[in-house]
This record gives structure tokens, C-alpha cells and sequence, in this order.
């Protein structure tokens, strides 16, 4: 039996690589005695042995060559070893290679290579020990000889390439469509002809598809290939072009054996084509006559082989061989190559797709509908960049502001992209993530002016997510009436870039956004970590020395706010809502992301589940809007009942916005112990009521404070008395003189119900 490993020389040199000699100690005494220690070169060493392999009982499948005893070749990395597991090559040079699957190709003049384990062999046996390995190979040698190879015994395995020369990028579809199609640019040729871009760091080649060359576009492209290349090198927007072939059976015939020698050489290449029945001799003539074409020497080659039966992992049974050419002017004469030019391996990368993206980041995303997104700034495009690349691509961007020098320390682009508006920018850049798909990204520096609240602007929109940091844009979403059936997000960071906030619509915009804001400010009462951030913001906005506050973005030359923080932010927000979109909740929330950075830099999340408020048109004044806090109400009316016949009332907290003409009812302090009250009048005491409210506000950072008053008629009636007017009169000429000034705010509770009064 002729082996391989006789062809190899004694390895002289000392071995001071201490892990391999313990794992040679190893092999020595699993055998019985001393390894032959040879000499593999490239600083490799090679130890043949011999390996006992348990055959089926009734014969080997389809009669294949796997014998009991398998002489294999352990090679070793001496530099490496054991972070590069080793290599493991059968010894014989009869070995059934042409039937099995799972060996790499030969390369080099050396046997074929085990592919023993599905993934990186490195990280196998980076746990493991040497006899491990023994027992893995034999298991191999094992399944081969039962058939058990495959992991689906119906699909065809391709070939393990090893050796790579650079990648090739292209859609397995588009390059079989080709072949399936026989689509030539000369009718009757078996070969095609495809524009490709070299892509990268040059010292590792990477060719990615660009289009097909045909009759139609062959003149148009051979210019726009021209008008690159009269660029000069140094030019950073030159692109390089290469003209690259696809070669097919014409008489679609099937091989079945695996043809471990993948040409090296264009006599190699010869060889494997007859091998495939391919014919070569007429792109040869067109590569050796046309050479021109391609301005440097090197090119791609795809070559299609038919095989019996569908491959693992692909939609058909064609497999592609990638091969780059070296072709120079000297290497062709008289219409063929004259000079045995060299051939190396591409690797294939399949481009990315909006579904594989959806795979590789375990997404089930409904892409039926799209997501308008208001703010392209530093977290929104963070954000943005975290829902295209898991598949999410329809997406409207809307900003009009441009990329400045300073943005680049927080934002996702690169100064390639210094002085392009944001929203078209990252558009761009999604639309490159997908080069053959249409991933429906579109953005503009704004919606048309007097569009944005006619119901036709949002029907084809789901979500709405404003990362504007405006408070401006935040109240003109509050108010907008045509979104009322879109779900709607809104985002910010405060606290000096410590705190992220999230807030999430209910169902039917109930909690709204500006809900979901008051709320998160009443729970400063009871939460010491939101009082102490709202205390803060109030501290820095009295002492001018506001860096980022409440809603307020990072555009800022002077916004003291690092990369990272941004980016956990963008992080955090933008796995929330992959989660509200693939299965969305009716209740608001605010989601809260912490940042701790004192001490130890920790981070803290919180999610804050609201419920609906209740909400109530003024009886006098419909122009504003009464939004009560859930439980507020409920308290109301239970005062109501306890107090029976008697009049009662109380003092109201909360928020008043003018802009958007809503006041947010937070809490209803109970009527002071000197309150008096009968069945026909109710005076409101004062007693300890100023303390309560000034805690209320202080509390808040002073974003909550009183807002009104309320009392009860038992017996009705169910509008304001003379004597609730001249109140109301009173409490105007006391909030007219307040900065700001405020609305009288005044409601009265029946048995039939709450009727607010706004003067």
C-alpha cells in the first residue's frame, strides 16, 4: 500500500513547543511505543499512524473502500498547537476520496484533510484532548463507511475548499438562473459574462457581483466601466471593476464524484473541465482575444457542475467552483493562452438578504407594514441601523439636518459621509446591507408641509418612532388626530446622558406619549432614583449649567455624552421595540435605561407597565382636555360616597400644557383638616396643604405642582353655582398673576358623574 507519509522526511529539529511534546508522550503510549516524527514544512510536523475502525457487519455502504485498519497523518502546528487543533489527512493514496463528501481538497500536492467536525475544529478541540481526536476520526471513518456521512442523505454534499485566495460574493439564485437559462451573450457560447467589483483590503481579493453582462446593457457598461478607470488611483469614489465569467455543461450532464484536484494551473483547469465535460476552447478565445477588457490580470470564474441530487444548504443540485485568473498580456497569443498561467480559490459568500438578516438575528419581524422613524440624530441612528440589520428595512427616515465633523463622535456614519443630510445617508447605507433586494427604505428632510395630519400621510405606516429630543415635535405628536391608529414610540436620553427613556403607546394612543411623561414624573413621590434625576435636572436648569435635560438630544458640539452611552441607550431601545413589533402589548410603557458610572460602571434597566388615564372633555371649553391618572378617579368617587350628603373637595397636582391645551391630573390631596363643609357649600381649608404641595414639588424636580381644585354636590346640580363662580373669579385674578400663568381649573362630582370647568 503506497502512502503518503513516505514521502516525508525525519523532522531533525528540537520540539519546544511544551504542549505538543506532552501530546506526542500521549500518542506514544496509545500505540505501544515511539511516533515517527515528520517533517511537513511550514513549520508543521507530521505524525503517520494507524487507526482501528469499527465496519457494519453486513458490508460497507455502496462497497466503499473504508478498511479496518486506516493509516492517517496527524499534523501538527509547532508554533500554534494546541489553540490550532490539528489537521488530520488520510495516509493512503488509494483512499476512496472521490466518493466521500467530508474531506477538504487537496492543495498542494498533499492527501485530502478529514473535515471531522461540523464548524471550527479549533474550538472542538479546544476542550479536548489528543485521544479524543483518535476516537472522533475513527467515528468519522465509521459513518463514511455506513453512509452516515450526510447529515441528509437525499442532498448532495459539496465540495470542502481549503486555500482560499480572497472571497467572491453573489447570490447562488441569480448565478443559477444563468446557468438554468443558458443565458450567454453570444447565443450558442456556454459561458456568460458578469461585472464584478473588487471590494476591500487588496491583499485579500474580494469580488462581489454587480449585474450581468447582455446584449441590452453590454455597451452601456463597458463605458461606465471606461469612465471608473480614467479616475485617478488615488481617487477614493474610483470603483474597481472586473469582468468575470460563468461557465456551464451544455448537455446538462450529472457527475457524482467529488474532484478533490481543483485546477492550480490553466492546464489543471483543462483537465477539470474535461473531467465535467465542460467545454473551454471558446472562452479561451474570447478571454485571449478580448483581453483589454479587463485593465488589471486578475479575474473571476465560476464554473457550474450538475449533481444528482440537490446540495445541502442550496436550492438546486448545480455546485459552483470559484477560481480567480492570472492573465497577463505576455500569457495569450493568437486567440488562446499560451503560457500555463496560475488559478487560484475564491471562498463564496452569499450577499446578505433582509430574510437571512431576519435568521442570523433570531427576528420575526412583520414586514407587512413600514415605520416612519422622526430623527437620524446619534441614538436614532443607532437605532435605525440595529432594525435594518436584522431585516427590518421598511423604513421612512425623515431629518433635515446634515452630518457635521462633531456628530461623528455619537453617530453610526463615517466622515464619507461629512455634509450629506442624515436620513439619506443611512438610507443609502441600508440599501448597500442588500444589493439585490429592494428593501424599501426611503427618507426626506420632512413630510410635506400641511400633510402631516391628514389620515392619508400615516395609513400605510404601523409604527411611528420619534428620536427627535424635540419638545416641540413631542407636543406636535400629542396633538396629532390622523395617527390614531399607528403605534407610536418616543425616545430621549436625560441625566447627563445617564438616563434612557422609552415611552410606548397604548392601545388607541391610550396612554399617550405625554401620559407616559407625566407619569414617569408623578413616581418621583415614591421612587428615590427618579426624584433624585429630576431634582438634578432642576439643579443644572437653575444653575445654567445644563448639559443634557429632560427630552433635550446630543447634537451639540458641547454635549459632554460619550459614544458608549449613546450606544447602550440605542441598544437596549431598539431590542425593545423588535419585541413590541413582533408581538405587540396594549398596555403603555415606559422602558428605562440606567447608566451608573460613580463607581463601578453598572447598568440597570426597568420597565414601567401604565394603564389607561381617564380622560374628559371641559363642559365649558372644549378646546382643552382632562387626562386623570388611572386611580385618581377611582379615589374621587370613593370620597364622594364616604362623604354622603355632606360637601366635600380637595386640591388637584399635576402638569398643564398651554401647547397642547391638556392637563394631566397626577394626585388629588385630600381637603385640609380645617375644610369646611355641609350639604349646600364647601369651603376648602388651608392648613398644611402649601407644605404637601411644596413636597409634591419638590419631589418632581418642580415638573409637577397644583393645577386645580374639585368638590362635591351630592344633590347636584351638575354645573358650577353663583357661589362656584365667584370662586372661579377669585382663583383667575390668583393664577393670571403666576409665571407661568395658569388656567382655572375647577371640577365638580355629582351622582351622575365628573364635570371639569377650564376658564
Amino acid at each position: 500500500m503506497e502512502k503518503f507519509s513516505d514521502s516525508l522526511s525525519v523532522y531533525k529539529n528540537d520540539l519546544e513547543n511544551s504542549a505538543l511534546r506532552d501530546s506526542l508522550k500521549s500518542l506514544d503510549k496509545l500505540i505501544g511505543g515511539k511516533v515517527k516524527i515528520l517533517d511537513w514544512g511550514n513549520s508543521k510536523i507530521a505524525i503517520p499512524l494507524e487507526i482501528n475502525v469499527d465496519l457494519p457487519s453486513l458490508g460497507n455502504f455502496e462497497n466503499l473502500d473504508i478498511r479496518t485498519t486506516e493509516p492517517i497523518i496527524l499534523v501538527f502546528d509547532l508554533i500554534n498547537y494546541p489553540v490550532s487543533a490539528p489537521r488530520v489527512y488520510t495516509d493512503r493514496s488509494d483512499f476512496p476520496k472521490s466518493n466521500l463528501a467530508h474531506l477538504y481538497v487537496a492543495v498542494n500536492n498533499r492527501p485530502p484533510a478529514f473535515c471531522y467536525v461540523r464548524g471550527n475544529p479549533d474550538e472542538w478541540y479546544a476542550n479536548k484532548r489528543i485521544e479524543d481526536l483518535l476516537i472522533r476520526i475513527s467515528n468519522w471513518l465509521h459513518d463514511a463507511a455506513t453512509g452516515e456521512l450526510a447529515e441528509n442523505g437525499d442532498q448532495y454534499e459539496p465540495l470542502r475548499l481549503e486555500g482560499y485566495s480572497g472571497n467572491i460574493i453573489y447570490d447562488y439564485d441569480t448565478i443559477l438562473s444563468v446557468v438554468t437559462s443558458k443565458t450567454a451573450l453570444v447565443v450558442g457560447e456556454n459561458f456568460s459574462i458578469a461585472l464584478f467589483e473588487q471590494v476591500g483590503l487588496t491583499n485579500r481579493s474580494t469580488y462581489k457581483f454587480v449585474k450581468l453582462i447582455t446584449d441590452k446593457n453590454a455597451l452601456a457598461t463597458i463605458k461606465e466601466v471606461d469612465e471608473e478607470r480614467k479616475k485617478g488611483k488615488e481617487d477614493v469614489s474610483r470603483r474597481k471593476y472586473f469582468f468575470g465569467f460563468i461557465l456551464w455543461n451544455e448537455e446538462n450532464e450529472i457527475k457524482s464524484e467529488y474532484q478533490v484536484n481543483i485546477p492550480r494551473s490553466f492546464e489543471e483547469f483543462k483537465l477539470f473541465c474535461n473531467y465535467y465535460e465542460i467545454k473551454y476552447e471558446e472562452f479561451e478565445k474570447f478571454v485571449a482575444t478580448f483581453k483589454e477588457l479587463n485593465e488589471y490580470i486578475y479575474f473571476p470564474v465560476i464554473v457550474a457542475i450538475r449533481r444528482p441530487s440537490q446540495l445541502t444548504g442550496y436550492s438546486s443540485n448545480i455546485e459552483f467552483i470559484n477560481l480567480r485568473f492570472k492573465l497577463d498580456s505576455d500569457d495569450v497569443k493568437d486567440e488562446t493562452i499560451v503560457n500555463n498561467i496560475s488559478i487560484d480559490i475564491l471562498s463564496h459568500n452569499q450577499p446578505l438578504t433582509q430574510k437571512l438578516a431576519r435568521q442570523i438575528s433570531g427576528r420575526k419581524i412583520d414586514l407587512s407594514g413600514r415605520s416612519a422613524v422622526f430623527g437620524c440624530g446619534a441614538i436614532g441612528s443607532k437605532i435605525i441601523m440595529h432594525l435594518a440589520r436584522s431585516g427590518q428595512t421598511n423604513l421612512t427616515l425623515i431629518d433635515p439636518d446634515y452630518i457635521s465633523p462633531h456628530n461623528l463622535v455619537r453617530h453610526v456614519l463615517f466622515s464619507d459621509n461629512e455634509g450629506e443630510n442624515k436620513a439619506e445617508a443611512l438610507a443609502q447605507k441600508i440599501r448597500k446591507f442588500y444589493p439585490f433586494e429592494m428593501t424599501g427604505v426611503i427618507n426626506g428632510p420632512s413630510f410635506k408641509e400641511g400633510l402631516i395630519d391628514k389620515e392619508e400621510t400615516f395609513k400605510t405606516y404601523n409604527w411611528l418612532l420619534d428620536f427627535t429630543a424635540s419638545e416641540a415635535f413631542f407636543n406636535k405628536l400629542v396633538m396629532l388626530k390622523s395617527i390614531n391608529n399607528n403605534q407610536l414610540a418616543s425616545a430621549s436620553i436625560s441625566d447627563f446622558g445617564n438616563l434612557g427613556i422609552l415611552y410606548k403607546e397604548g392601545a388607541n394612543r391610550n396612554p399617550r406619549i405625554d401620559d407616559l411623561q407625566v407619569e414617569l414624573y408623578s413616581l418621583a413621590s415614591t421612587d428615590e432614583n427618579i426624584h433624585k434625576w429630576l431634582q438634578n435636572e432642576q439643579l443644572a436648569a437653575s444653575s445654567n449649567n445644563l448639559v443634557v435635560q429632560v427630552g433635550v438630544g446630543c447634537n451639540s458640539e458641547t454635549t459632554i455624552l460619550s459614544d458608549d452611552k449613546i450606544s447602550s441607550h440605542a441598544s437596549y431601545f431598539s431590542g425593545v421595540l423588535k419585541k413590541e413589533m413582533e408581538n405587540l402589548s396594549s398596555q403603555g410603557k415606559i422602558y428605562l435605561n440606567r447608566i451608573l458610572d460613580t463607581g463601578d460602571y453598572k447598568i440597570e434597566t426597568e420597565i414601567i407597565k401604565v394603564d389607561p388615564f381617564d380622560i374628559f372633555q371641559p363642559v365649558n371649553d372644549s378646546t382643552w382636555t382632562i387626562r386623570f391618572k388611572s386611580g385618581v378617579i377611582k379615589q374621587l368617587t370613593d370620597e364622594f360616597r364616604n362623604a354622603g350628603k355632606i360637601e366635600t373637595g380637595g386640591v388637584f397636582v399635576g402638569v398643564c400644557n398651554y401647547k397642547t391645551k391638556t392637563i394631566h391630573v397626577t394626585e388629588s390631596i385630600k381637603a385640609p383638616i380645617d375644610s369646611e363643609g355641609n350639604s349646600i357649600h364647601f369651603i376648602r381649608g388651608y392648613k398644611g396643604l402649601p407644605e404637601k404641595i411644596s413636597e409634591v414639588e419638590t419631589k418632581s424636580g418642580g415638573q409637577i405642582g397644583y393645577i386645580g381644585e374639585w368638590h362635591t354636590h351630592p344633590d347636584g346640580p351638575n354645573f358650577l353655582s353663583p357661589q362656584d363662580m365667584k370662586s372661579v373669579q377669585c382663583h383667575k385674578e390668583e393664577t393670571d398673576k403666576l409665571q407661568p400663568p395658569l388656567p382655572v381649573f375647577l371640577s365638580i362630582i355629582t351622582p351622575d358623574g365628573i364635570f371639569p370647568y377650564i376658564f
